[in-house]
């Protein structure tokens, strides 16, 4: 336990002294650019190096250069301008933050499909095969084609916390992305008081999880699922963008490469957000610089948007290499058929369907848990007030141009968003998810969080810039007063912490692994009982399990051994094992065995024997 709590905080503030050192700014300023190099360094070694290993003795060096450079200034006597640095507001918020969030998810657990599907069998793959999780020897049952680097983030954490472990993969994603916020918290160098401060920084915490309970609709904001961090990378480089007034100096240019960079591997959906980001960062520099614009600058540009490309671009050509089952690709989006599908005279009858499902959603169904919930445009709407709301509050500090600017680019990509999810729909989630809309009370509110986000940093990085008078911590008592006053009763539990370890009977993680091969094939038979293949599959990795559903339970008929023999036989056959998780007595089993008088337990393994064509089964003890 304490391990897993002193390495990681240990390394993160030496690492990020580092480059704390390197671009001489604060603390805060430095620490999502430091998170984004940890995963980036993994991406670089696996691709380079064939092996994360390098990466791994990469970042530890990051650590032990810092110490290096510490050492030779305190020779020097050159540390007054360090010190200021190094310990700005940002150090403390981070230790609050990090204490915060290590007892928030000290013992917490997956809960949702997704996360034993793929988000987390993707750092178990990575670690078990020192490997993408993409290629052929993967066992992931889906989306090996999704990026990477979150999952490396994750996998990294991980490893310098002990070793592979729920909890640390929520903590490294809850880390991160409130981290994204300390740059917005307090980045001044004037004394300061450390308890009002932490007070501050723990308003901020529980006002921005409230902020994002309201819209989890789908129950994921303590999930490592990626479509939040997605909205708080956005809105850090948007911010990034209005607040820096040299967005061409070295440490500007360098962090929103890396950000942009970051985004695009975070997600798919990640691309039309960059092309948003990309609009902002190329208006703003035409507004902040208004003087000619020499070659050099223009170069800088095109670094900042084009090495993103790059990455995307390769991480493309990498799963289509492995010749990757791909969910969302671009060549099955065929725009010049929209109009006719939304219509109804041509494409498919599921598009068709899917197109008017997904229109009427996005302008009546609600998406906030609220008592009083609005829809996707309406939220819009709410969050463009609450961002002139707040332009007005800090009319000295925020520039009317800019913050006009930043209005205008979430008014369109409100609408760009609105547009790409419907050609996902239509085009890419098939007729089954796409006219059930499926994910829609995930996907939707993303985009208000990016708003939403947005917001909170500007409104804190007013309040800090403005009059003492002004400074107080009673604005982010009151913020949070008014968010728990409208949150929905029922979302509040979001914000415990898991410090007694939640109850979960996985008795036949120990009964499958003791009596199988790692490389086994298991058929799971659930008679009548209910069954995640996906979460028995993640606890017994790498080991791989039956995924149709139709043959979890034999059928309650006539003929048992005839409809065995008609439906489930030929498929068993494939699989190596079987293991019978729950049963019904009055099914009569013992066609299964060479000897009659066998019987089928519960809890137990059974050799699954290819006789003349038939199964047999032939139990493991």
């Amino acid at each position: 336990m304490i391990f897993s709590f002193i390495i990681p905080l240990l390394y993160f503030i030496l690492a990020n002294g580092l480059f704390v050192s390197i671009f001489k700014k604060a603390f805060g300023k430095c620490l999502p650019v430091t998170m984004m190099i940890t995963a980036f360094t993994y991406f670089f070694s696996q691709v380079i190096f064939h092996t994360f290993k390098i990466g791994l003795a990469i970042n530890i060096i990051y650590a032990i250069l810092f110490l290096v450079i510490l050492a030779i200034k305190y020779k020097k006597k050159d540390l007054t301008d360090f010190k200021n640095n190094f310990f700005s507001k940002g150090f403390y918020a981070f230790l609050v933050i990090f204490i915060v969030v290590y007892i928030f998810d000290f013992n917490r657990t997956f809960t949702m499909w997704d996360e034993f599907s793929h988000w987390g069998v993707m750092v178990k793959e990575m670690i078990r095969l020192d490997n993408f999780y993409s290629i052929k020897a993967s066992t992931i049952m889906t989306h090996k084609d999704y990026p990477p680097i979150m999952q490396l983030f994750e996998m990294f954490y991980t490893t310098i916390s002990g070793g592979y472990n729920e909890a640390y993969l929520e903590r490294a994603m809850h880390l991160f992305s409130i981290s994204l916020f300390i740059p917005a918290i307090c980045e001044q160098n004037e004394k300061f008081n450390k308890f009002k401060l932490s007070v501050k920084s723990l308003c901020m915490m529980i006002g921005v999880f409230l902020v994002f309970c309201l819209f989890d609709c789908h129950g994921v904001i303590n999930t490592i699922y990626t479509d939040y961090v997605m909205a708080i990378v956005v809105a850090y480089l948007l911010f990034t963008i209005l607040v820096e007034k040299d967005l061409l100096s070295k440490f500007s240019v360098f962090s929103l490469t890396i950000g942009l960079s970051f985004l695009l591997l975070l997600k798919q959906m990640g691309l039309p957000l960059y092309c948003m980001i990309v609009f902002m960062l190329l208006l703003s520099f035409c507004i902040k610089n208004r003087q000619k614009l020499f070659l050099r600058k223009s170069l800088l540009l095109l670094v900042i948007i084009i090495i993103p490309l790059l990455f995307w671009k390769g991480w493309g050509m990498y799963v289509d290499e492995l010749n990757t089952v791909q969910q969302f690709k671009l060549s099955d989006i065929k725009i010049t058929k929209l109009r006719g599908i939304i219509n109804k005279t041509s494409g498919e009858y599921y598009q068709q369907v899917a197109a008017s499902n997904y229109i009427k959603a996005v302008k009546s169904t609600g998406i906030m848990t609220s008592t009083v919930s609005l829809s996707y445009f309406q939220c819009v709407v709410l969050s463009l007030t609450l961002l002139y709301l707040v332009w007005i509050y800090g009319k000295k500090i925020l520039s009317k141009k800019l913050t006009g600017l930043l209005g205008i680019t979430l008014s369109l990509g409100s609408f760009g968003y609105a547009f790409v999810m419907l050609l996902l729909y239509v085009f890419s989630f098939g007729p089954r998810e796409g006219p059930a809309l499926a994910s829609f009370n995930r996907y939707m509110p993303t985009y208000i969080l990016i708003c939403l986000s947005i917001v909170i940093m500007l409104f804190v990085f007013v309040n800090n810039n403005k009059d003492k008078n002004a400074k107080l911590v009673k604005y982010y008592i009151l913020v949070v007063a008014g968010l728990l006053l409208v949150q929905n009763p029922n979302k509040l539990p979001n914000l415990m912490p898991r410090i007694i370890k939640p109850y979960k009977n996985l008795a036949y993680v120990e009964t499958i692994t003791n009596k199988t091969l790692d490389n086994s094939n298991i058929f799971v038979l659930s008679q009548n009982g209910s069954i995640n293949p996906f979460e028995i599959k993640y606890y017994i990795n790498p080991r791989v399990t039956n995924r149709d559903y139709s043959n979890w339970n034999l059928k309650e008929v006539s003929n048992i051994q005839h409809y065995f023999e008609e439906n489930v036989q030929d498929y068993m056959l494939t699989f190596d094992y079987l293991y019978v998780m729950n049963l019904d007595d009055s099914i009569d089993y013992s066609f299964l065995f060479e000897n009659s008088d066998e019987i089928l337990e519960k809890n137990q393994v059974y050799r699954i024997i290819n006789n003349n064509g038939k199964v047999k089964l032939k139990i493991v003890k």
